[in-house]
């Protein structure tokens, strides 16, 4: 009978090892947790010119921004009161300074007619003519935040479209999107401008596509007509 039990407590231990080992060995891999994953991106860099026939024209979209506001306001009237203040309630008002002052600040920083964009799996720059860079490091996707001496600035990826939003002194908001087709040919950037002083914000749509910059001792510049006026480089030229 002691035989017996033995011989059972001996299989049965047999077995239970025997499980163990078979389920170490199917049990997967522990994930690394400071693994480094880059994530594909679409792929925005390179040279791109505003195409002033798909943009919006800021005059216009100023006027229906104005009209806008009044409707809104005091769907009653012309939105206006002898003060010229905007009526928003018996308690807020919005006067039209700040209101103009605000379109006048959103035309500055969408008029830019040239963008160089430099992008490698991690980082992305904006180079902007005629206005400040926007810069974003978006490793593993992840949104970025960033603390300046103006306020904080916010970027990441939300499914194929770049975000940028910086909130500023004031009660100052910027939300730029940026999207590029599906060809790879056109690129949209959309600029939303806000502020705490002002009922509604006001959108504009610029739109770019891609041109090569020629390598040529010929400088050309965009002027106010959106024609090129070129010249000559003089560093370029030799006696």
């Amino acid at each position: 009978m002691l035989k017996i039990n033995t011989c059972y407590r001996l299989c049965r231990t047999s077995i239970l090892v025997t499980t163990l080992l078979l389920a170490a060995c199917s049990t997967p891999e522990t994930p690394r947790i400071n693994e480094e994953v880059a994530y594909e991106v679409v792929d925005m860099s390179g040279h791109w010119e505003k195409d002033y026939q798909l943009s919006d024209d800021f005059e216009t979209e100023f006027n229906l921004y104005l009209y806008d506001v009044q409707r809104r306001l005091n769907p009653q009237s012309d939105g206006l009161n002898r003060s010229g203040t905007f009526i928003t309630g018996p308690a807020a008002g919005a006067s039209m300074e700040a209101v103009v002052g605000l379109a006048r600040f959103t035309e500055e920083i969408t008029r830019m007619p040239l963008l160089e964009i430099t992008q490698d799996r991690s980082r992305i720059s904006i180079d902007r003519e005629e206005d400040f860079a926007l810069f974003c490091e978006f490793f593993n996707r992840q949104v970025a935040s960033t603390v300046t001496p103006f306020g904080t600035e916010q970027c990441g990826w939300n499914g194929e479209q770049l975000l940028f939003q910086l909130n500023l002194g004031d009660g100052l908001r910027i939300l730029y999107q940026v999207t590029m087709s599906g060809d790879g040919r056109q690129l949209n950037i959309t600029t939303t401008v806000s502020s705490s002083q002002v009922a509604s914000p006001i959108t504009i749509s610029n739109y770019y596509r891609r041109y090569e910059v020629p390598e040529t001792d010929i400088d050309c510049i965009l002027t106010l007509t959106r024609n090129n006026v070129c010249r000559r480089n003089p560093q370029q030229v030799t006696n």
